[in-house]
């Protein structure tokens, strides 16, 4: 793994960004991986078709803390059309590293949970 991009995941997960209880969210969507126990809750404000914030709470290993860590900076003020085609390989680059298959369901965690928070 390439020392940059670990520390990219490692400082994402020691001081995350938008990791905090939203008290005025539209919508409040739980994620578990029940392979490793990490949890998160992602809070999602929406203005008109506009994700104008989102924000995230839990635990778990550093690589899903900092995937939320990161699809929360990537996706904030994004329109949901633009959304609605963010994919896992999109997540995969955010991290800028190979992910083992054994790490997935953790690598994937933020996106999955944010996936089901807009089917809402």
């Amino acid at each position: 793994m390439d020392p940059l991009y670990q520390e990219h995941i490692l400082e994402h997960y020691k001081y995350p960004h938008n990791r905090r209880r939203m008290e005025d969210a539209s919508i409040i969507q739980k994620g578990h991986n029940a392979s490793c126990g990490d949890d998160l809750v992602l809070y999602l404000k929406w203005n008109g078709d506009r994700l104008e914030d989102i924000s995230f709470e839990g635990f778990g290993c550093a690589i899903s803390q900092s995937g939320a860590s990161m699809l929360t900076d990537k996706i904030k003020g994004m329109p949901r059309s633009t959304l609605e085609k963010f994919s896992p390989e999109d997540m995969y680059t955010l991290y800028g590293v190979v992910i083992s298959s054994q790490r997935e369901l953790c690598a994937l965690l933020a996106y999955s949970t944010f996936r089901e928070a807009l089917a809402q």
